[in-house]
């Protein structure tokens, strides 16, 4: 039987929200705000968020009954509660460096606008998994050394928060805007 051991993990939700009314919300926000620098190269990176705003609180009740699905599953004692979350507006050109969330045990992403080619996201190994395979015949979730998501709209990627990941840069003339969150201890 193979197991696999030592793995990383990602969730995947396709969910049905209206991402309109939660652009335009976002699209205000960053009106008001200059945002900030984080892994962000050339777009916008709002200030992070430790309350959920009314416009979405669905969208949270739902992640929060996933990260409790996790958490079961990762058979973790310590409870596991919200932190923060905050958004990106990705303009042409604009690109994520790679990153991972040091204070936080899940993060994710959802997706709120997603026009055509504006940049996957990509998650790393912690091992160089190339020196320690050589060549493959077919890349695959175990001997990969980087794996990537289409991201689209309505799509909310959690993953744990050690995970070094990145996001292409968007060769789209519109703005991709995802929302990113952390949960902890």
């Amino acid at each position: 039987m193979f197991k696999n051991i030592f793995s990383s993990f990602i969730n995947e939700e396709q969910f049905n929200f209206d991402t309109k009314l939660m652009k335009n919300k976002i699209l205000k926000i960053k009106s008001n705000s200059q945002g900030k620098i984080a892994s962000n190269c050339g777009g916008w990176h709002s200030e992070e968020f430790k309350t959920i705003n009314k416009s979405f609180e669905n969208l949270f009740h739902q992640i929060n009954n996933i990260v409790q699905d996790i958490k079961q599953k990762l058979e973790i004692k310590n409870k596991i509660r919200f932190h923060n979350y905050w958004f990106n507006i990705n303009k042409l050109g604009s690109f994520n460096r790679p990153h991972y969330h040091p204070q936080a045990v899940i993060s994710g992403v959802y997706y709120i606008s997603i026009p055509k080619n504006s940049g996957q996201i990509y998650f790393e190994q912690l091992n160089d998994v190339n020196k320690v395979y050589g060549e493959v015949n077919n890349f695959n979730e175990y001997n990969s050394g980087v794996w990537g998501y289409h991201p689209k709209e309505n799509l909310c990627l959690l993953f744990p928060s050690y995970l070094r990941h990145y996001v292409e840069p968007n060769l789209n003339k519109k703005d991709r805007i995802s929302m990113s969150f952390n949960y902890g201890f």
